[in-house]
């Protein structure tokens, strides 16, 4: 998958220039002169610029990197990441690889999302990162996620996406609702519905984050 990233970023600065008059450096320089404090922010003025979520998206992050591309310089079979130290901890147990039959469940579902496919896209990059070594997998008629025992569901709509969570007794405070989600168990007893990347902010991940405590710690 990262393989497929890092193609993916070559082709887009590559016709970056074409498809929107600035190359690369032209456009962290005006990402700077915005002062912005916040990621969203960024990304809201991407689009005003006339980028997609996901490419506005691409284009914060490499802001966020010093301006530099993510994938820059990493030779493809260096995906997993650099190896650990022989002193550091051992690091999480890596994802398992999705099956193809999986491969084309998760598809058809995202497909579901239609322009809120980005949304999905960064609310599971976030997970990954809030909840290392976490699986994300197709259940049917809903993605979902473990770490190993299910924690979080979501269940992707043209109009919204609905993340579910294992919250037990947590009472039903705003934006909390009792979970209507179709497919996962009643053991996922809550549920937000996202249809902003503002939303997919630490409020959120440390709900997560709790759902996971509270199954998995």
């Amino acid at each position: 998958m990262a393989g497929d990233e890092q193609d993916e970023e070559r082709e887009f600065l590559g016709e970056l220039k074409a498809r929107s008059g600035h190359d690369l450096a032209q456009w962290m320089a005006a990402i700077a002169a915005q002062g912005f404090a916040d990621k969203n922010e960024t990304i809201d003025w991407l689009r005003a610029q006339g980028f997609p979520f996901a490419r506005a998206s691409w284009l914060e992050r490499i802001h966020s990197n010093g301006g530099r591309p993510i994938y820059e310089g990493t030779p493809p079979d260096a995906a997993a990441g650099p190896k650990p130290h022989p002193t550091s901890p051992k690091p999480a147990p890596a994802a398992r690889a999705p099956s193809r039959r999986e491969s084309a469940d998760l598809e058809a579902l995202l497909a579901a999302a239609k322009g809120y496919r980005p949304l999905y896209q960064l609310l599971e990059a976030e997970v990954r990162n809030a909840v290392p070594g976490v699986s994300v997998a197709p259940k049917g008629t809903y993605i979902s996620f473990g770490g190993p025992a299910e924690f979080a569901a979501v269940t992707l709509h043209a109009t919204e996406l609905r993340l579910g969570l294992d919250l037990g007794d947590r009472g039903f405070d705003p934006p909390l609702q009792r979970s209507r989600l179709k497919g996962p168990g009643a053991a996922i007893t809550h549920m937000l519905v996202l249809t902003d990347a503002r939303q997919v902010n630490a409020d959120l991940l440390n709900l997560i984050k709790a759902a996971n405590a509270r199954v998995n710690g």
